[in-house]
């Protein structure tokens, strides 16, 4: 399945970019990190990376998602991963990104988190995980 992304927003202020397809190493896998920056360049304040329709990701994928979410946090911006599951979801896990990157199991539950957080990303402020 090719590469494609999607961006809307869930509620003001909270950016979702959707991805669908494989993130391995290729010219399609920029499009990830042209679409962050672009957000971030418009002045998003929360960022959600949709990954449900993720069938496969690499480690140029992975390098892709932790180089997003510094730009993320270096600009001050909330950001986290939805509906990341099955290997894609284990790969994240294995690499330890889970332990960095707030992962949440949809859209919806991440935007409310990010909803409901006052305070852009710092080292002290973690959304509370999922119920």
């Amino acid at each position: 399945m090719v590469l494609s992304l999607t961006t809307r927003t869930c509620e003001p202020g909270i950016t979702v970019i959707e991805v669908s397809g494989r993130i391995t190493l290729g010219r399609e896998s920029g499009q990830i990190e042209a679409s962050v920056l672009k957000a971030l360049n418009e002045g998003v304040e929360r960022l959600v990376i949709d990954m449900k329709d993720v069938t496969y990701i690499d480690s140029t994928g992975i390098g892709i998602i932790a180089y997003c979410f510094g730009k993320i946090s270096q600009k001050g911006v909330r950001g986290a991963v939805a509906g990341a599951k099955g290997l894609v979801l284990d790969v994240f896990k294995l690499t330890r990104i889970d332990s960095v990157v707030q992962f949440y199991p949809d859209v919806d539950a991440a935007c409310a988190a990010l909803a409901n957080s006052a305070q852009p990303n710092s080292s002290s402020a973690k959304p509370a995980p999922p119920a």
